[in-house]
């Protein structure tokens, strides 16, 4: 039970994933530049928090857009197209996880001319146990919860029909044979 518990809770979770497909779409755009700005939507927050982070981390200094636009700098602006997150089932107790990323983007130069316009779609996909699922959504971001498949006609119907039966057959079984003792008795 503990390693299935500690396997859950390895799982990468549906912002992470979402954060790699970002990073792999966007994450070499401004490579010509060290300093720029970007104009990030409110939706995801998180997004903007890993694409900056690397940007740092290689040494590029970002400013985030504002209402108050200092000096003329390249900009990088992206737009969230589609975002989806779906579950199927995969055998046993797994689920098979497909996160999906579509982003547009305009990169400028400080003139206003354009670097490089375009638009990017990725998907993820893996394997997590269905006892994962809480541990890899994250409810303050609805983009992250998808419905889980019903389970199998195996474990809806006849698993419930088989283990009632052997219930019946357990107890009939009992009293049968304590009956039998008492009256041999």
């Amino acid at each position: 039970m503990w390693c299935l518990a500690a396997t859950a809770r390895a799982q990468p979770t549906n912002v992470s994933h979402y954060e790699t497909l970002a990073l792999r779409c966007l994450g070499a755009v401004p490579d010509t530049v060290r300093v720029f700005r970007l104009d990030a939507p409110e939706a995801m927050p998180y997004l903007r928090t890993a694409l900056v982070g690397r940007w740092q981390a290689e040494g590029r200094t970002v400013y985030l857009s504002d209402a108050t636009q200092g000096p003329a700098l390249p900009w990088l602006h992206y737009a969230v197209e589609e975002v989806r997150v779906a579950y199927a089932r995969a055998g046993g107790r797994h689920l098979g996880r497909t996160v999906t990323l579509a982003l547009r983007y305009v990169f400028t130069a400080a003139d206003g001319r354009l670097l490089r316009e375009r638009r990017c779609r990725d998907t993820l996909t893996d394997t997590i146990p269905r006892d994962a699922l809480p541990l890899v959504e994250t409810p303050a971001f609805p983009e992250t919860q998808a419905p889980p498949p019903e389970t199998g006609w195996f474990r809806r119907i006849l698993e419930p029909a088989v283990i009632t039966a052997a219930t019946a057959v357990g107890v009939y079984l009992f009293f049968s044979l304590r009956s039998d003792r008492s009256d041999g008795g």
